[in-house]
């Protein structure tokens, strides 16, 4: 089934973004530098490499949409503007087009390391800033003119109801959060629509622990794939941009990139949407759970129950 491609979506500030986009995250090596090159060529890059496309006139600064996370050892006073800044200087960049606050969780200052620990123990050290003062520091960053639009990212409903009611001035314009066909979201994206915050989804394909089922070779997926003569990735990928969130899929394979952009030719029907959304497992679905230090579920806004 053909149907005209819609790339972008309007953010509530009016900045257009991608609805489908190159998740960065842990990327390292010749792989990562290859596959970034390579979005260059199609959609969205970062760091050297977008530089280096920038300098050979392959795009313009304009073309590209950049995204940025401020991570929670950066959320004491005047830190976020810091981090931003530190941001731009590595990638080499002017402004960024959208900064999020990684998690509502916040963590002491540390320039160096991602968990500060309490010395010889697996416990983070926590600080007790409140999350909106943080997200206020994160607006001024907006207004300096560091970045187009601010968000943020694995805000729980609570969080997010609790930042709209507080004085803040500036909207986020996404809550980036997991999200696929075994955790729909449903609810969370209700709430977020309700402020005109849109949903965007990183591990939209899931994450396959041992002993877990994939998405990819789930049977009723495959099945719903064979019928559109599509990739199973393609499928989980299409259903979310129907639902109207931007998903982050990540790859290290050219082709595999390519194959999970291909989905702007094609409509799953609502009767096979329903069958899709039917998968969704709830919060035991959930495959990223921020728990890999002793003490992280115990943090006050540890956004996951």
């Amino acid at each position: 089934m053909a149907t005209s491609p819609v790339w972008s979506v309007k953010l509530k500030d009016g900045v257009q973004i991608p609805i489908l986009g190159l998740g960065t995250y842990q990327a390292q090596g010749d792989d990562s530098e290859a596959i970034i090159t390579k979005a260059i060529d199609n959609l969205e890059p970062i760091g050297e490499a977008v530089k280096k496309a920038i300098a050979d006139g392959k795009v313009s600064r304009k073309d590209l949409f950049v995204v940025t996370k401020v991570w929670p050892t950066w959320y004491g006073p005047d830190r976020v503007e810091a981090s931003v800044r530190r941001n731009l200087r590595e990638s080499g960049l002017d402004y960024f087009d959208l900064v999020l606050l990684h998690w509502p969780t916040v963590f002491a200052d540390s320039d160096t390391e991602k968990f500060p620990m309490e010395p010889g123990t697996d416990n983070v050290i926590f600080a007790k800033r409140n999350i909106v003062d943080v997200y206020r520091d994160l607006e001024n960053v907006q207004r300096k003119g560091l970045t187009r639009s601010i968000g943020v990212s694995n805000f729980n409903a609570e969080q997010v109801e609790r930042l709209m009611k507080s004085p803040v001035s500036i909207v986020p314009v996404t809550n980036q959060v997991e999200c696929h066909l075994y955790l729909a979201q449903f609810d969370l994206q209700n709430v977020c629509a309700k402020h005109g915050i849109i949903l965007t989804a990183y591990c939209p394909l899931s994450r396959n622990r041992p002993g877990e089922q994939s998405v990819l070779n789930d049977k009723t997926v495959e099945s719903i794939a064979a019928k559109y003569d599509r990739t199973t990735a393609q499928i989980a990928i299409r259903w979310l941009i129907q639902r109207g969130i931007i998903a982050i899929p990540k790859t290290v394979n050219p082709e595999r990139l390519k194959i999970n952009f291909t989905v702007f030719d094609f409509e799953i029907s609502d009767d096979d949407c329903k069958i899709l959304d039917s998968l969704d497992q709830g919060e035991k679905g959930r495959r990223v759970w921020f728990d890999m230090r002793n003490n992280l579920r115990e943090h006050p806004e540890y956004p996951f129950k």
